[in-house]
């Protein structure tokens, strides 16, 4: 009996190692950035290149209670992607003058000539979790933005956010990933979200309008503000591609996805 059950143990292959968690790990480092406003943040993670970043995000209860609390909120409308999408459409098409070229890139998306949905990352998760935790995203909408540079077996993120709807591409931020792209770094992406604003009135803290009270938020297809940024970034450090996020779900866009899409001149 002695030597059967050493035998078993000799021949039992060792368990495989769990997956690495969906998890930063470790703490980022801030980027000092001239006259930064009280409630803004800039950030730097250097984390380990790996698969877990780029795999869908595993269940979470704060994602879960988010979606939730949208999803009784918006009812018939739903959440899904191309739902949200064709509803923003609608609005758009609504607006005077050249701001109805905003549809452009939605039809673009819709149409499937550009980009790809699919289920929020990893990643992608945990930095649209660390805005949601300074503000809540349903009661207090904001924007966060993030560069997303892989090399040397290392993933380096710079994340930026702040109280409000928007922002602005900070000097200091961009002068280090070009830095980094000396370095060896390939910028893959930069990602940014797009809130949902819910219970909008025209003139309030998500910039509404008259026009455009009945555009819940949402939907994944960039502006053409985003695009003219991405082309911009493009030029000067080599910028492969942009994603949007709305904290469920991610409009991922490729190199030559950049000159499928519209943007202003």
């Amino acid at each position: 009996m002695v030597l059967l059950l050493a035998a078993a143990c000799v021949s039992r292959k060792p368990s495989a190692p769990p997956p690495p968690p969906c998890a930063f790990g470790v703490e980022p480092v801030d980027v000092p950035v001239a006259a930064a406003t009280p409630d803004e943040r800039n950030e730097r993670f250097d984390l380990p290149d790996g698969p877990v970043w780029w795999s869908p995000a595993p269940a979470d209860p704060e994602r879960d209670a988010y979606r939730e609390a949208l999803g009784r909120r918006l009812k018939a409308q739903g959440l899904e992607p191309r739902a949200l999408l064709l509803r923003q459409r609608a609005v758009f098409a609504a607006l005077p003058g050249d701001r109805s070229r905003e549809i452009e890139n939605a039809d673009t998306l819709a149409a499937g000539m550009a980009g790809t949905v699919g289920p929020v990352s990893c990643l992608e998760w945990l930095l649209f979790q660390r805005q949601a935790r300074r503000f809540p995203p349903l009661s207090r909408p904001t924007e966060l933005f993030a560069w997303v540079l892989r090399g040397n077996g290392r993933v380096h993120v710079y994340l930026s956010g702040a109280d409000r709807v928007g922002g602005r591409l900070r000097e200091e931020v961009t002068e280090r990933v070009a830095a980094d792209v000396t370095a060896g770094f390939v910028p893959v992406a930069h990602l940014h979200n797009h809130p949902f604003m819910l219970d909008r009135q025209p003139g309030d803290r998500t910039w509404a309008t008259a026009e455009t009270v009945a555009d819940v938020g949402g939907a994944l297809a960039p502006s053409l503000s985003d695009v003219k940024l991405w082309r911009a970034m493009r030029e000067r450090v080599g910028l492969q591609g942009g994603w949007v996020t709305n904290g469920l779900d991610t409009a991922r866009f490729a190199p030559v996805d950049l000159d499928r899409l519209s943007a202003w001149p």
